[in-house]
Order: structure tokens, then sequence, then C-alpha cells
């Protein structure tokens, strides 16, 4: 995915959980996981009044937000009808194949995650 960091420049991204010592300390095959779990803790010290759901954060939040940003800074919608999540900037030239795809809450905060609110709202979602 992009790290599209003009649309959210203070919120933290991956690309900056990836350059922490201990990130960089983390056995190889844990260190996307250490970087999503770094990331997720960045933003809610950064921006404790915007709810941040960690990528293990599996259940859907209630309420639920009705847009959410990525660990790459990558926009969200969720379609309320169908209770799914679209990324409405898909474009297969810059994103994987997966992004065009409709995922669940749970798909999108694993795979994607950390995922934070939009609104300044720590009700939100109930998550700080």
């Amino acid at each position: 995915m992009s790290s599209k960091r003009s649309k959210n420049p203070a919120l933290p991204i991956l690309a900056d959980a990836f350059r922490l010592e201990s990130v960089k300390d983390t056995e190889e095959s844990r260190r996307e996981v250490a970087a999503r779990l770094a990331t997720t803790e960045l933003r809610r010290v950064s921006h404790p009044g915007r709810a941040t759901w960690g990528p293990t954060d599996e259940a859907e939040p209630v309420p639920v937000p009705p847009t959410v940003v990525d660990g790459d800074g990558d926009l969200w919608l969720r379609d309320r009808g169908m209770g799914t999540w679209t990324m409405p900037e898909f474009d297969p030239k810059e994103f994987p194949a997966r992004c065009g795809e409709v995922l669940t809450w749970s798909q999108l905060a694993c795979e994607y995650g950390p995922l934070t609110a939009l609104a300044d709202d720590r009700r939100v979602g109930g998550r700080r």
C-alpha cells in the first residue's frame, strides 16, 4: 500500500514504526506485527482524542466509525447497508489487488491495521 502522509500529516504510519530500534531488533518473521503494534501505540499517544484499533482488535466497534485510516495512511469507507469496508482510492497500479476487495472489519483490522477514526472523538467505537 502507499504512504499518503500528505492526507494525514501528523498521524504516525507503519513506515515510522519500521524505523524504531525496538522494531528493527525484532525477529524478521515478526517485524511487521511489531510495526503494526508500535504504530497503534504511537497513534494512541500522539492523538489521544482519535479512536485507534490495533491489528488484534477484530471485533467491530460499536458505534462503528464511517471512515478509518489504515496503517499506511490510506482511507477506507464503511458500507452501512452491508457492514463492509472498501478503499475509495483503490488503483490497481498503486495498490495490491486485495485493497480493491470488499473486506470485513476483522479482515481490515488484521491485514491493514492499525485503524484510526477520522473524527477526533474518543466515543467512536469506545477505543482509545
